[in-house]
């Protein structure tokens, strides 16, 4: 790696930087190594004469970089073709066998990222404000992802590089002074992000691979599924369109009109799974030797499927939310399904997960020094600290954040919520 930095009179900033990288999980057929430059420009517009002097902006620096970096997102031996073991039995005998495991993909090499950003550092009005503004447009080649398999060739997937995906976005920070008082001070902190991604390219054919559910112009992650448009009810006739279904059903949109519900023909792009844009407030009270933070989070436009809406109560052996109403013919639901619908499309249930989450709140009281000194302390502070308080959100069951596995799949013993915890302490300062 070389770097190398250069400043003409603290006004402009030029860093450029090279480093060749090499990895070892690289398959035999190409180069195990990669050049990802970077190169950065800084201008430090408050030092400026025309804004030396000024009493409205006291910092302000733009900045702009573009480079290269490099992602080696595979652990090793993928690129190798491997058996794992397997019993069973023959001729009585419980054997050790071999069958497929891995199949190795000796043409992987490094994803690449080619990044431009833009950025602004100030700060304004004696500094009672300051922040960051910066916006980022990045494309990715040669993305490091597992590819699915017909199991008829004996593997699931195969780890490949795949296609270009685009991202762009801004990334906002304020930090202000709301009141800087003798006794009292209010200040803040604010944090925004917004991020746009797209596939730009799979296979080189401009096609969509439906398999692993990436559309060319759609964001990666997205839920593809049939849009619900109710419940089928008691006196409704489904003949023309579901003829299997019975008063309780999920009621799906025949998208095509072909008068059926079919996965090739009526599965739509229903959402992404990620936020398309995420925040957080943080806001901080001084008065005298009390000191009271609150942390405020918020991510919002992401749809998750929910697998607690597809599930009974297992006669009595889970916990079922109490805002799941099924479906009876006393209770003619059109949000969800009987207790006796069986999910034959493998319909995912997806629901909006945004939330606002009240993520930490603490208050604390510094003892004054002149009370400790008597005692030999050089410092005590008794603190009462929240964590996950109160979360705002549309989604049912557990917290919308929170990874869920379902039965079958995952680590289905370890399904656990966001925790609420409190706790009362104290930090001592012995001389």
């Amino acid at each position: 790696m070389a770097r190398l930095n250069y400043s003409y009179d603290s006004r402009y900033l030029v860093t450029l930087t090279v480093r060749r990288d090499g990895s070892s999980v690289f398959g035999a057929n190409t180069s195990k190594y990669g050049w990802f430059p970077v190169a950065a420009l800084g201008w430090n517009v408050s030092n400026e004469d025309f804004l030396k002097n000024s009493k409205l902006i006291n910092s302000l620096k733009l900045r702009a970089s573009y480079g290269k970096t490099g992602n080696e997102a595979v652990s090793v031996y993928r690129t190798i073709t491997s058996d794992g073991t397997v019993r069973f039995p023959f001729n009585g005998v419980s054997t050790v066998g071999i069958q497929a495991s891995n199949l190795g993909n000796g043409n992987l090499h490094w994803e690449s990222t080619n990044q431009a950003n833009i950025a602004a550092d100030f700060s304004v009005l004696n500094s009672r404000i300051s922040g960051t503004v910066e916006y980022y447009d990045s494309r990715t080649t040669g993305l490091l992802l597992n590819r699915a398999l017909p199991t008829i060739t004996g593997y699931n997937q195969v780890v490949d590089n795949i296609g270009k995906v685009a991202n762009k976005g801004i990334e906002v920070t304020l930090n202000t002074r709301n009141i800087d008082g003798k006794d009292f001070r209010w200040e803040s902190t604010i944090v925004f992000a917004a991020n746009k991604n797209r596939v730009v390219a799979l296979y080189g054919d401009g096609k969509d691979d439906i398999g692993n559910k990436w559309f060319i112009g759609k964001p990666i992650n997205v839920i593809y599924d049939y849009k619900m448009t109710g419940v089928w009810q008691t006196g409704e006739d489904p003949s023309k369109q579901d003829p299997v279904a019975k008063p309780g059903d999920l009621k799906f949109a025949d998208i095509n009109g072909d008068g059926k519900i079919t996965a090739d023909g009526d599965r739509v792009i229903l959402g992404q799974q990620d936020p398309k844009w995420t925040g957080g407030l943080t806001n901080t009270f001084h008065y005298k030797n009390f000191n009271l933070s609150i942390f405020v989070q918020t991510a919002q436009g992401m749809l998750k499927n929910n697998a607690d809406l597809n599930y009974a109560d297992e006669s009595g052996r889970r916990n079922t939310p109490a805002a799941v109403g099924y479906w009876t013919p006393t209770n003619n639901s059109n949000d969800f399904q009987s207790l006796t619908y069986t999910n034959t499309r493998g319909y995912g249930y997806p629901r909006n997960a945004s939330y606002t989450r009240i993520k930490d709140v603490t208050f604390s009281y510094v003892v004054p020094q002149r009370l400790l000194d008597k005692a030999g302390i050089s410092g005590l502070t008794f603190y009462l600290s929240g964590r996950n308080l109160k979360t705002f959100t549309n989604w049912i069951g557990w917290d919308p954040e929170a990874n869920y596995s379902t039965r079958g799949s995952g680590d289905w013993v370890n399904n656990y919520p966001q925790t609420r915890t409190i706790i009362l302490g104290a930090n001592i300062s012995l001389k």
